[in-house]
């Protein structure tokens, strides 16, 4: 027992795991510090548009980026590094073609998003360029990833939010400039993260000129059906209290949101081991020999069973500790945040559930079918939740929530064992020593 318990705490998977969360709470407590701060020198109105503007910048990034880093990751490991550094110079190639489409598009629609944002033509079309420096990034740390180079990964986030932060603070407290302040804070520390990211592959030789016409094709083959999926995605972070916020009112709509903003405890888990695990799991699929890769692949299959079985074991001391803090250190105001907490931690938990078989479609490049799975759900958990909120208020938006996640990790568990087989239930064989 002792020394399984060992290999356990010292297995690679596990030790990258834990310093991906370490990095990633750090980086998500930086912002939220500072949270007051900004509530301080900014009007509400002023702090609308900078999240408005934020939500602007994630959807650009979604057509922009189209996310690239899942195509990195599924070929990072079966090229050659002079290939992948090829590779990745196309794959820039590439954003580059779905900045000047989004940029058309933006021109086309320059006055309705400047009556939406409120910001004035220059921070709409810096916008795109805000977007394509964030996907470059995004690149930089991904290559960090698959190396399995958690503490780069970590300090590269951390020092961008610090950056970020610190350039904002400076404006809108140093020289008086309210929201635009905190835009060229966010705009700023994207662009010298982004040269600084291109200037990190070059040197580190994952970034060759070499202009590949199939590499190019294969980014936007395996990419664009990806598009549904992160829209999908996209429109679940907020559709919810959209939905309440319309149908209810802002208050019921602010204490659902503190509420489901508990899930944070389980997504930054299964999101921080996803990074560390994911890259094990390609570069394990990819061996060659039969007989090795059967071995792994009954590994594979109990350490997921072993994972989801402390997931939730997890999630239920995570839900009765989101109790305790709720009662004692939140305003009273807030108390009904309770009623949600359950169903904000094991939605995300079967989100975390979800990430441990989507590595199997993206492996053998089914991201198409991925893609359709997750927007009809994503579809459908607006649908649910609309009905549902006006037949029973606010919790509605809870069951929706949770019953989509739970059908989305089912449906994407059997998508997973159709597209790759692994012997999920082949117990006989994973029982065996």
């Amino acid at each position: 027992m002792k020394t399984s318990i060992s290999n356990f705490k010292n297995h690679p998977v596990v030790k990258n795991s834990a310093i991906y969360v370490v990095t990633d709470a750090i980086n998500k407590a930086v912002p939220f510090l500072i949270l007051p701060l900004l509530t301080h020198y900014l009007l509400p109105a002023d702090y609308g548009i900078v999240v408005n503007y934020n939500v602007y910048i994630n959807f650009l990034i979604i057509f922009i980026g189209i996310n690239v880093q899942s195509v990195i990751s599924v070929n990072f490991y079966r090229l050659q590094k002079s290939e992948v550094a090829s590779y990745i110079f196309n794959v820039i190639l590439a954003t580059l073609i779905t900045l000047l489409i989004s940029s058309v598009v933006v021109l086309l629609f320059n006055k309705q998003l400047n009556d939406f944002l409120s910001v004035g033509t220059h921070y709409v079309i810096g916008g795109l360029l805000i977007a394509f420096s964030q996907v470059l990034s995004s690149i930089n740390l991904t290559v960090w990833r698959l190396e399995e180079r958690p503490i780069y990964f970590g300090g590269y986030q951390i020092s961008q939010t610090v950056c970020d932060v610190g350039l904002s603070l400076m404006l809108i407290i140093g020289l008086n400039m309210s929201w635009e302040g905190r835009l060229i804070g966010i705009g700023g520390s994207a662009i010298i993260y982004a040269l600084f990211s291109l200037m990190l592959l070059w040197q580190r030789g994952y970034l060759r000129v070499s202009y590949n016409k199939n590499y190019i094709k294969d980014t936007f083959k395996f990419c664009i059906p990806l598009i549904p999926h992160t829209i999908s995605i996209w429109a679940r972070a907020g559709a919810d209290r959209i939905i309440i916020s319309t149908l209810v009112g802002a208050s019921a709509s602010g204490i659902y949101a503190a509420g489901f903003q508990f899930g944070l405890v389980i997504s930054f888990l299964t999101l921080a081991f996803s990074n560390a695990y994911a890259p094990f799991v390609y570069k394990t699929l990819a061996i060659t020999d039969h007989a090795v890769l059967e071995n792994k692949k009954r590994k594979l299959v109990k350490f997921t069973y072993l994972y989801i079985v402390a997931l939730l074991a997890i999630t239920l001391f995570a839900t009765l500790g989101s109790n305790f803090v709720v009662d004692n250190f939140l305003s009273a105001k807030y108390v009904n945040a309770k009623t949600y907490l359950g169903w904000a931690l094991f939605s995300q938990a079967f989100q975390g559930i979800y990430l441990m078989y989507a590595g199997y479609i993206f492996f053998v490049k089914k991201s198409g079918q991925l893609a359709v799975v997750t927007f009809i759900c994503s579809a459908l958990q607006v649908a649910l939740s609309y009905y549902l909120v006006n037949k029973v208020g606010p919790m509605g938006a809870a069951y929706s929530n949770f019953t989509i996640s739970l059908l989305n990790c089912i449906v994407v568990m059997i998508l997973s064992a159709r597209v790759y087989p692994m012997p999920w239930f082949n117990f006989r064989v994973l029982l065996a020593k």
